[in-house]
């Protein structure tokens, strides 16, 4: 049985840090407040003018007169669910004018009120509540991140579009938004951690409402305070008394201002109270609240209290008061014509803003579905190059693209984990912040959600981002970033943004790497709109694909296997070319059958058309895909017409894998031409075995050639 050791068995000197070394007894002792709960003022008088507070007060009311108007458009279903924002209009009013034109506010869902001081048109939230994605279409000239339903997730946009405008020399602060809830996130603390790191221009608001959906603050964390979890990544956190407008508005002035000098980032909390349920499609946690609690509550209403302090100093009078609540009134009436006699959103549109232009596949669909024929863009045309750097792997030859389009591109920044002095677990980026610097080229925390994040907020500032995860086994965690934000940001906001840039990551089995280190992922991303996926299989491709990538408009998953990192090697021009994403190449022309490969199996597909050519005297097509998404059907297709016969090799499972695509395109397209069954070649649906039995998982030579007797023999 074991003891823990006493106090006095502990070394001298041992310092164990708790909760009470910050001594914080009561929140009262600690919150900024500038009105009593009853509308007087403490302290000297704010040196906020008399036109600003006027502002205040009006767009206070005109927050409480939508949030009113929407939740009745939504209970009578003339638009969807809503998330109420009554009570909160202080901090969202407060935090909203202490922003600059310049500067960008990154909000959560329930920020209607802020979204609208900060000018975005009324009508927009309503289109978008009632179903509409060009509600999210974000005007020119107001630096507004659309609404992020996914909790939290907006947090490292806000920290990447920081840290964008700090790389650009920009003065720009970026106030970024949260709920209590929020802070029980994953993506809450890697967005405080990269931002203490950086000393990143942001502002992070947690709006403390005291409850998420029906849980309360109290079971989100055992912490006094939420503003004290700024202390643990390195920066100033402050309590605020979220329903007095003044005390939001002088304390989010304090932050910005900061940051603005280039002193890092803070937390502020607002400490509020959510008067309505969570959205308008969930009532019951409302009903969970103590009749006392709202009572409490109300009292404490930041239009009245606010009204009050104006009132009693002589700022405003009765009749402003009747004036600003017509003018409230009628701001939302208007809102809600424009809303209604907006232009029927056409079926067509779900098309639009997926991609820089329109894919063949989705060309076809707008056609098969609305009789619409989209001209295609005109077909880039590949120059092969001959001669070049001799010796060249593929690892080099990344590192040349990277190089060559850094020195071109002074947008481009590469980061992520080790990829600075060390240049990558894989050397890929070797060197490259000894030529371009660490504002360019620079490490991370490990944490890969938050790579994906600034991703997003670094395109947005104008930058191209460059994303390395160290292995295809940890990309899981930045999924959600990936899939809902970057992947979905030029369509989301109808073209206003676009999260251009691309992810690179080492895959696949082949070189005896621990456990979770060796999968084929490309599945997940190929079946997500809005991103490219490439694999290349060769140092030349290599090279001439990433520097499409990197200029290419759309997000680019970049997937480079490291079993060929080292061989084989070739020679690569060092002068400028690139390789078109979204053509497959015919590596050999053949009349029998047909194999698709690309990555790593593309030198097993290979090795097994050789065996077939000089064993068995078969004449074999063999087209390296290179991109997985969008694939070139036109090339698959145009050589089954020809064999008649065609085997898919991958080393990712076979369940609903590329090869089970290919196979379907062929069905759908070709069937009449085929002359067998198609085969599917592939890893097995398992995961990927460790080293002992890595090489009986792959797909080699061997059953390649197996499954084309096969065919052939049919």
């Amino acid at each position: 049985m074991s003891e823990f050791l006493g106090p006095e068995e502990i070394a001298y000197g041992m310092k164990v840090i708790s909760e009470e070394d910050l001594e914080l007894k009561r929140i009262e002792d600690i919150i900024y407040q500038r009105l009593t709960y009853d509308g007087k003022l403490k302290g000297k008088q704010p040196s906020i003018p008399v036109t600003t507070m006027k502002r205040m007060y009006e767009l206070m009311l005109i927050g409480r007169r939508f949030d009113e108007k929407a939740t009745s458009l939504s209970t009578l279903r003339e638009i969807g669910t809503y998330a109420p924002c009554r009570g909160q209009e202080a901090v969202q009013v407060g935090f909203a004018l202490a922003l600059s034109k310049d500067d960008w506010l990154v909000p959560m869902y329930r920020d209607s009120a802020a979204m609208i001081a900060f000018g975005l048109p009324a009508e927009n939230l309503l289109l978008y509540w009632g179903g509409d994605e060009r509600g999210m279409k974000i005007p020119q000239g107001v630096n507004l991140l659309p609404i992020a339903v996914p909790v939290s997730t907006q947090l490292p946009h806000a920290v990447g579009l920081a840290l964008g405008m700090k790389k650009k020399k920009e003065n720009s602060v970026v106030l970024t938004s949260t709920g209590d809830g929020g802070t029980s996130k994953g993506d809450f603390h890697e967005a405080l951690n990269f931002a203490g790191v950086y000393r990143a221009p942001v502002v992070f608001a947690v709006e403390n409402n005291q409850w998420a959906i029906s849980v309360r603050r109290e079971m989100q964390t055992a912490s006094k305070t939420l503003a004290q979890k700024a202390v643990a990544y390195g920066f100033e956190g402050i309590l605020v008394d979220g329903n007095d407008v003044i005390a939001c508005h002088e304390a989010t002035l304090y932050a910005v201002e900061k940051a603005r000098q280039g002193k890092g980032p803070t937390l502020i909390e607002f400490y509020t109270y959510r008067m309505g349920p969570h959205t308008t499609a969930e009532l019951v946690s409302n009903r969970l609240k103590a009749p006392e609690e709202v009572e409490l509550w109300e009292k404490r209403d930041p239009i009245k209290r606010f009204e009050k302090y104006l009132l009693d100093s002589g700022i405003i009078d009765e009749s402003f008061i009747t004036s600003a609540s017509k003018m409230a009134s009628d701001f939302v009436d208007e809102a809600v014509s424009r809303f209604r006699s907006y232009p029927k959103q056409e079926p067509r549109s779900i098309f639009d803003y997926l991609y820089s232009s329109p894919t063949e596949r989705l060309r076809e669909q707008l056609e098969e579905s609305l009789g619409i024929k989209e001209p295609a863009p005109p077909e880039e045309e590949e120059r092969r190059l001959e001669g070049g750097k001799e010796g060249i792997n593929i690892r080099n030859a990344i590192n040349m693209a990277l190089r060559e389009e850094m020195r071109r591109n002074e947008k481009i920044v590469v980061f992520g984990e080790d990829v600075g002095k060390n240049g990558g677990v894989f050397q890929v980026t070797r060197g490259l912040q000894e030529e371009f610097g660490e504002e360019r080229v620079f490490d991370t925390p490990l944490a890969e959600a938050c790579i994906a994040g600034i991703f997003v907020g670094l395109a947005v500032s104008g930058m191209v981002p460059v994303a390395e995860f160290q292995f295809e086994g940890f990309t899981p965690p930045a999924y959600d970033q990936i899939f809902g934000h970057i992947a979905r940001m030029r369509n989301r906001t109808r073209g206003r943004y676009n999260a251009r840039g691309v992810i690179r990551f080492p895959y696949g089995a082949g070189v005896k790497a621990p456990e979770q280190h060796s999968d084929s992922p490309e599945t997940y991303f190929a079946h997500t709109p809005g991103l490219k996926v490439v694999v290349p299989s060769n140092p030349y491709d290599a090279k001439g694909l990433l520097i499409s990538s990197l200029r290419s408009e759309d997000p680019v998953i970049f997937m480079e296997p490291k079993k060929l990192y080292d061989t084989p090697k070739m020679s690569v021009p060092e002068e400028e070319y690139t390789v078109p994403i979204g053509k497959a190449r015919v590596l050999r022309d053949g009349t029998d059958i047909t194999i698709v490969s690309y990555g790593a199996m593309l030198l097993n597909a290979e090795a097994a058309a050789n065996t077939l050519s000089s064993k068995y005297s078969k004449s074999v097509e063999l087209i390296d895909l290179r991109t997985i998404s969008p694939l070139d059907e036109k090339t698959i297709l145009n050589s089954v017409r020809k064999t008649g016969r065609i085997v898919v090799v991958h080393e990712a499972p076979k369940n609903l894998g590329v090869a089970a695509e290919i196979s379907a395109i062929i069905a759908e397209k070709a069937v009449e031409y085929l002359k067998a069954p198609i085969r599917r070649v592939t890893g097995y649906d398992t995961v990927v075995p460790l080293a002992r039995l890595e090489d009986f998982y792959l797909p080699g030579e061997e059953r390649i050639v197996k499954a084309c007797l096969d065919v052939l023999s049919y």
